[in-house]
C-alpha cells in the first residue's frame, strides 16, 4: 500500500462465528426464514432439468463413441460342432452304483475338462498346422491369408480391438517376440480366446463352438477341435483295450492248467470215497432237527407234571382239606366228592370213596410222568443214532466241500476272462471313444458380432448415466453462490436483492440501460435495491449514505456503484458517487471522459484533510446529474480513514447532497476498508453471481463486520445474474420475479 507501513493482510479464516444481531441503525429486513427446505430429491430433480443439455450431450457422445467402437471390432463368425456323450447300458452299472444320469453327469464335467485342457489345445494346433500345411501344398497359388499355415499364418485367432490399438501403437512389439515358444503360446491364446466348450441345457449333448473372422476357418476349427478329442479318446481306448487283451491272452493258459488240476483232485476224491447222496444228509439233519424240538417239549411237559405231583404230596402231608387235594388233582370228580363230604362229614363211606379217588388221581399223575420219561429215553435214543449218522456223513463231505468251491472258482474266472476276451476283440476291431460327433460344423452366413447400431443405446445410457453423475457432483462441489437463500445462509446478512447480468458495461451502456430503459428488469432491480437498501431515509426525504464494496474488482462493486448514482438521479436531490480506488476504474474513467465538464482538480483526501473546498473535490456530470469524487493514487486511505471523523465528514456532504455512494472496488487486501463501514448507514456487499467463492465472501465480510461494535447494517448483492439460467435452479426467489416480469 502506497505511503503505508502496515503489510497486506490475509485472508481471514473461515469457520468465524455468527454475525451479531445488529440494533440501532438498522435500515435493512432481517434474514428470511425458510420453512420448507427442498428435499434432496427435488434438489436431484432440478439439478438434472437444470443440466439437460449436457446430460443429452454426454448422452449423444456416448452413442457416438459405442457407435465408433462398434464399427471398429472384427465381425466375427461362430460356427459349431455338437458332441453326444454314449448312455450307459443297464448291465454296466454296478450294484449300489447312482443313478445314470449322474453318471452322465460326471462324464460330461470329465469331457468338458478334458476339452478345455492345455494339452488338447496343442494337439488341435498341430492338427490345423497339418491341415494349413496339406491345402498350402495342394495349391501354391491360393490366398495364404484365408488358410492355415504353420510358418506364415497362425491359427486361427480372434483379434481383439485392444490388440489391434496395441498392435497400431506398437508395431515392433509381435517382432520381438519371434521365438518359437512365445509364438505357441500367442497360437494358444488365441485358440482358446475363440473356443467355447459347454453343455447344452441338461441333454448329453456338448456344444464346441469357435469364433473368427472366417466363416470357413470358423467351421475348419471346431470341426478339428471336435474330430481331434474323439480320434484321440479312440486310440487311449484301443491301446488300453489291445494291452488288457494282451494280458488276458498271457494268463488263460495258466488259468487253464489249474482248472484242470483242480477237476481231476476232485474226481479222485469221489472215486475213492464213493459217491455220497447230498440229499439223503440233508433229510437227517432235518429229522434231528425235529426229534430235539419234540424232546424239549417232552422235557417241559415232564418237569410240569413232576411239578404238580410234588406239590399234591406235599398237600397230602401237610394234611389239607378235600377241597384244596381236589384242585391240585384238577379231578372233576373229586371236587364234587369234596364238597358232600364237607356237607357230610360223619359218613364214613363217602369218606373212603374219597380217598379212593384222591390215591387214584395221585396214581394217574404219577403214571403220567412215566409216560413221559420213556418218551424222551426214546427220543434221545433216536437223536443219538442220527448224531452218528451225521457225522460220518459230514466226514466224507469234508473233502468233497473243500475242493468243490476251488474248481467252481476257477470255471468262474476262466469263463469271465473268455467272454472279456471276446468283448475286447470287438472293441478293438470296432473301437469307440465313449463320445461322437452328433453334428459336425458348417460355415456360418451370420455373424454373431452385433451390428454397430445395438451398441448405441447402452452407451448413450452409460454415458447419460455418467453425465448425471458429472453435473451431481458438480453441483455438490460448486462453493458458489447461486441464489438468496445461500447467501444469507453462508453470509449470515440479508441478502438485498439480485442485479441482472447486462451485455454491456460501458459508461453510455450502464447510463442508457438505467435511465433510458427504465422498464427493463435491471433499471428496476437497481432501482429496488436503492429503496430496499434505506426505505426510512428515503421516506423521510433525508439524506443517506451507502458503502458500496466486493471481494474482488470482478465481482461487480463498481457497476453497482454507478447503477445505485444512476437510479438515485430519479429520485430527486443531489448525488454523490465516492471512488476509492487511488489507481482509477476503468468505468468512473469513461464516465469522467465522457459526461465530465472539467475534472476535479483535488482528491478525496484533500477534501477530507481540509486541503480544499467541495467545489475544487468534485467533478460535475451535468448530463446525469452526478457529482464524482476520486482518490489520488498518492492518498493513505488507512492513516486517513483512521484518523478522521467519518460522521463530521459525511454531515458535511450530506447537506449538500441526498445520496452518497462510497465505492471500493475490493476490500481483499484492503485494511482501510475496516474503518469505511462507520462512515456509511448501510454496507452493501457485491458478490458475482456463481463466480465469488464462499469462503472468500466470507473472510472480506468478517473484515467489513470487524468486531461487530458499529450497528451498521450490512447486506449482500448477487450482481450479474443470468436469469434464464438462474430459472433453471428453481429457487424461487426476485430472480424470478424479475424474469416472469420481462415476458
Amino acid at each position: 500500500m502506497v505511503g503505508s507501513a502496515i503489510s497486506p493482510i490475509q485472508l481471514p479464516r473461515v469457520n468465524q462465528l455468527p454475525a451479531p444481531v445488529l440494533e440501532g441503525r438498522v435500515h435493512v429486513r432481517s434474514l428470511r426464514e425458510y420453512v420448507e427446505p427442498p428435499t434432496a430429491s427435488r434438489q436431484l430433480f432440478v439439478i438434472l432439468a437444470r443440466r439437460k443439455w449436457s446430460i443429452i450431450a454426454f448422452a449423444v457422445l456416448g452413442g457416438l463413441l459405442a457407435g465408433l467402437l462398434g464399427s471398429l471390432r472384427p465381425v466375427l463368425y461362430e460356427s459349431t460342432t455338437q458332441l453326444i456323450v454314449d448312455a450307459p447300458s443297464r448291465g454296466s452299472l454296478p450294484v449300489g452304483a447312482p443313478s445314470s444320469q449322474d453318471l452322465v453327469d460326471s462324464s460330461i464335467d470329465d469331457h468338458i475338462t478334458m476339452l478345455s485342457s492345455q494339452d488338447h489345445l496343442r494337439r488341435v494346433m498341430a492338427a490345423l498346422r497339418k491341415t494349413g500345411a496339406a491345402e498350402t501344398g495342394q495349391d501354391n497359388s491360393a490366398s495364404r491369408n484365408s488358410r492355415l499355415e504353420p510358418s506364415a499364418t497362425p491359427p486361427p485367432r480372434t483379434r481383439s480391438l485392444a490388440g489391434g490399438l496395441l498392435d497400431r501403437l506398437w508395431p515392433g512389439a509381435d517382432q520381438a517376440a519371434n521365438s518359437p515358444q512365445a509364438e505357441d503360446a500367442s497360437e494358444l491364446r488365441a485358440l482358446r480366446r475363440g473356443m467355447r466348450v459347454g453343455q447344452e441345457l441338461r441333454s448329453r449333448v456338448i456344444s464346441v463352438a469357435f469364433a473368427d473372422d472366417s466363416p470357413a476357418r470358423a467351421a475348419l476349427v471346431a470341426n478339428t477341435f471336435a474330430q481331434v478329442y474323439v480320434d484321440t479318446l479312440t486310440k487311449k481306448r484301443q491301446a488300453s483295450d489291445q494291452q488288457e487283451l494282451d494280458a488276458i491272452t498271457a494268463s488263460l493258459p495258466g488259468l487253464q492248467n489249474d482248472l484242470q488240476a483242480a477237476a481231476d483232485r476232485l474226481e479222485k476224491y469221489r472215486l475213492s470215497h464213493g459217491a455220497i447222496d447230498q440229499g439223503s444228509a440233508d433229510n437227517a439233519a432235518r429229522e434231528r432237527a425235529d426229534l430235539s424240538q419234540q424232546l424239549s417239549m417232552s422235557k417241559a411237559d415232564l418237569a410240569a407234571v413232576e411239578s404238580r405231583l410234588r406239590y399234591v404230596q406235599q398237600l397230602r402231608e401237610q394234611g389239607a382239606t378235600l377241597i384244596a387235594l381236589a384242585e391240585a388233582i384238577g379231578a372233576p370228580e373229586l371236587a364234587d366228592l369234596a364238597a358232600r363230604q364237607a356237607l357230610a362229614p360223619a359218613d364214613q363211606e363217602l369218606r373212603a370213596t374219597t380217598q379212593s379217588k384222591i390215591e387214584q388221581g395221585v396214581d394217574k399223575i404219577a403214571a403220567d410222568a412215566n409216560i413221559f420219561r420213556a418218551q424222551i429215553a426214546a427220543l434221545e435214543s433216536r437223536k443219538n443214532i442220527l448224531d452218528a449218522v451225521m457225522a460220518d456223513t459230514a466226514s466224507r463231505l469234508s473233502g468233497l466241500r473243500a475242493l468243490e468251491p476251488q474248481v467252481s472258482l476257477l470255471t468262474q474266472r476262466y469263463n469271465e476272462l473268455l467272454g472279456r476276451q471276446q468283448d475286447l476283440t470287438r472293441r478293438i476291431g470296432v473301437p469307440s471313444a465313449g463320445i461322437s460327433i452328433l453334428s459336425a460344423a458348417w460355415p456360418p452366413t451370420i455373424p454373431q458380432t452385433l451390428p454397430a447400431i445395438f451398441l448405441v443405446p447402452p452407451g448413450m445410457i452409460l454415458f447419460a448415466i455418467l453425465g448425471a453423475m458429472y453435473v451431481t457432483m458438480r453441483n455438490h462441489f460448486d462453493r458458489t453462490f447461486r441464489g438468496e437463500a445461500e447467501a444469507e445462509a453462508v453470509l449470515k446478512v440479508p441478502c438485498m436483492g439480485q442485479i441482472p447480468e447486462a451485455c454491456g458495461m460501458h459508461a453510455k451502456q450502464l447510463r442508457n440501460l438505467v435511465l433510458g430503459e427504465r422498464r427493463s428488469a435491471y433499471s428496476r432491480a437497481v432501482t429496488s435495491l436503492l429503496i430496499a437498501a434505506a426505505p426510512n431515509a428515503l421516506r423521510a426525504r433525508s439524506s443517506y449514505t451507502a458503502l458500496v464494496t466486493s471481494s474482488m474488482p470482478q465481482d461487480g462493486g463498481t457497476e453497482l456503484a454507478w447503477s445505485l448514482a444512476l437510479a438515485g438521479t430519479r429520485l430527486g436531490g443531489r448525488v454523490l458517487l465516492v471512488d476509492l480506488e487511488r489507481k482509477g476504474v476503468q468505468l468512473t474513467l469513461e464516465f469522467l471522459h465522457q459526461f465530465s465538464e472539467r475534472k476535479n482538480r483535488h482528491s478525496f483526501a484533500d477534501y477530507v484533510c481540509n486541503r480544499c473546498d467541495l467545489e475544487g473535490a468534485v467533478a460535475r456530470l451535468h448530463e446525469i446529474g452526478i457529482d464524482v469524487m476520486t482518490a489520488a493514487p498518492s492518498d493513505d486511505l488507512l492513516a486517513l480513514l483512521s484518523c478522521e471523523d467519518g460522521g463530521k465528514v459525511m454531515a458535511d456532504l450530506h447537506a449538500t447532497y441526498r445520496i452518497v455512494i462510497i465505492n471500493l472496488p475490493s476490500a481483499l487486501g484492503r485494511p482501510e476498508a475496516k474503518f469505511l463501514p462507520g462512515w456509511a448507514d448501510v454496507v452493501l456487499f457485491a458478490i458475482r453471481w456463481r463466480k465469488t467463492p464462499r469462503t472468500l465472501a466470507r473472510g472480506v465480510l468478517e473484515l467489513l463486520q470487524g468486531n461487530g461494535s458499529l450497528a451498521i447494517p450490512v447486506g449482500s448483492v448477487l450482481t450479474r445474474v443470468n436469469l434464464k439460467k438462474h430459472a433453471g435452479y428453481r429457487l424461487e426467489d426476485s430472480a424470478d420475479l424479475l424474469r416472469e416480469q420481462i415476458a
